[in-house]
């Protein structure tokens, strides 16, 4: 074959979006015949069925079948697609709901021929799509650090521009996006994707991973793919489905501590294969956080601290304290339950009856509860909830909940702070009672980690025409999401708890059109 071959390798779980997308791979394609696609498709015989209604150029695909429960994560699937490798020249990491440029493959050649690096990788987050086929506004992307998660993660932002005249040459970066990774096949052999990262963590390790290794990151300077960034209910998700993803996921967030100098563990889980899968010794970790202006150890981005800082720190500990004390003490003086007075089944009867058919209407199947207390009035509506996922500040009421609701295969609960620690993607955050305690600026920030989890509905305690009034941690107001200086705006839908003499609801908003 006269022209240079590219390996394409695509993880699908349960995506019924694959198919157009390797569809729309070979289309777009200026030499579809020297393109050749390997799958690792993860799906449950029978349930689907519509992931394999169409067939492209069978011939030039290689297929590895894993039923869904037997599937160990995203990073997991992309090392087995790099199993399917048959010494082709190029190799394009990308998700498996994608949509394609005209001539992408040329393209990505000419960009990566661009490049002043012996060794270059393009790489970047793609510009958006709507399927079928409804593309996004062209753009040039860049990806920049945002800020260390609770558990240490180092986590990303990114920056779109539509520039009159694009940048004459793909631009350098110390950042890299897993959906969208094109360069040479040796980067295969050097810099093996690690089976053992189960999702967070898995991008800013691979960065690290290619710099020591020797490999030089660049933002592509010209338009090669379109991603669906919607949240498709017909498109489930790993951890939907796997009730060990908890444990998966620890582990693997200790594995990217201890990579990148964070903390040393001994744990054989944790380190698995690490000289493997770990640093290279091209180039050091030190040089990398010297190129990226980032201090794994210390929290700190461009030598300023994270929102992990050790001010975060202290404050998040005041709030532990707080809503300890008052748990611990019945500091709401209920005696149904501690959890307070509008936690007691008397003044949760309109929601217990209307919020399921908001859930089944919206389908909303995973429900992340932001604050959840004792489960005192929602239990009795969670259990047709495919994941009931209880958070809160409080070790003891977290420790007591993993004990009281054992026998409940979909509910689970960990220790978070909302204000400061990311929730997991959900159909919905459920944040009821919960807010209104909060400071001013702690109910922003808290706001922002909601719309940064990717969660498509936020349903929380709101007070209509009430005015706002800022507080000390643990006190208590008529808070108005709608007016200043939250400024949500009208909800979708407004649900009135119908308790006399007060305005009480719940709004639901989309968190994709909130702005902050």
């Amino acid at each position: 074959m006269d022209q240079p071959t590219i390996f394409v390798n695509i993880a699908s779980y349960r995506d019924s979006e694959c198919q157009w997308t390797v569809k729309d791979l070979f289309d777009k394609a200026l030499h579809p015949e020297r393109i050749f696609v390997g799958i690792c498709w993860q799906f449950v015989p029978g349930e689907d069925d519509d992931c394999f209604e169409v067939e492209t150029r069978p011939e030039q695909c290689r297929i590895t079948e894993v039923h869904a429960k037997d599937s160990k994560g995203a990073c997991w699937a992309r090392h087995q697609t790099q199993k399917l490798w048959r010494g082709e020249d190029y190799t394009f990491q990308i998700d498996s709901h994608m949509r394609f440029a005209e001539n992408w493959d040329q393209v990505l050649l000419d960009m990566l021929g661009e490049c002043p690096s012996d060794q270059p990788v393009l790489s970047t987050y793609p510009i958006s799509y709507e399927p079928p086929d409804k593309l996004g506004n062209d753009g040039i992307i860049t990806i920049h650090a945002k800020y260390f998660d609770g558990h240490g993660i180092l986590m990303f932002g990114s920056n779109a521009v539509a520039p009159v005249e694009p940048p004459d040459t793909p631009r350098s970066s110390a950042f890299c996006a897993a959906g969208m990774v094109f360069a040479n096949s040796r980067i295969i052999k050097e810099v093996p994707y690690d089976p053992f990262i189960y999702f967070q963590g898995e991008e800013i390790s691979l960065a690290a991973r290619l710099y020591t290794h020797g490999w030089d990151i660049f933002i592509p300077n010209r338009v090669v793919a379109y991603h669906d960034y919607t949240k498709r209910p017909a498109r489930a998700r790993h951890w939907e489905d796997q009730l060990d993803w908890g444990k998966l996921n620890n582990q693997s967030m200790a594995r990217v501590r201890h990579l990148l100098g964070m903390e040393s563990s001994t744990d054989p889980g944790v380190i698995q294969d690490i000289d493997i899968y770990g640093l290279g010794s091209i180039r050091s970790l030190d040089d990398y956080q010297i190129f990226s202006k980032v201090n794994f150890a210390q929290k700190t981005i461009d030598g300023k601290f994270s929102v992990q800082s050790a001010e975060a720190a202290t404050a998040k500990e005041q709030r532990a304290k707080v809503f300890t004390a008052i748990w611990e003490q019945n500091g709401w003086n209920c005696k149904e339950t501690r959890s307070g007075h509008g936690a007691a089944m008397a003044q949760t009867q309109t929601i217990r009856k209307r919020l399921p058919a908001v859930f089944k209407a919206n389908g909303i199947k995973i429900l992340g509860d932001a604050g959840c207390g004792e489960l005192n009035w929602i239990k009795t509506i969670t259990d047709d909830l495919q994941l009931y996922l209880g958070f809160d500040i409080v070790d003891g009421l977290v420790q007591q909940l993993h004990t009281d609701f054992a026998d409940r295969t979909n509910h689970f609960f960990s220790r978070l702070d909302i204000v400061n620690q990311q929730l997991p993607e959900c159909d919905a955050i459920l944040c009821r009672d919960c807010l209104t305690h909060l400071t001013f600026e702690d109910v922003r920030s808290a706001l922002q980690r909601f719309v940064d989890s990717g969660s498509r509905y936020l349903i929380a305690t709101t007070h209509p025409e009430g005015t706002n009034t800022d507080i000390k941690t643990g006190g208590w107001y008529p808070m108005n999401l709608e007016a200043e200086p939250f400024s949500l705006g009208a909800p979708a839908k407004l649900i009135s708890e119908d308790l006399q003499g007060s305005k009480k609801s719940l709004g639901i908003w989309d968190l994709k059109k909130l702005s902050l």
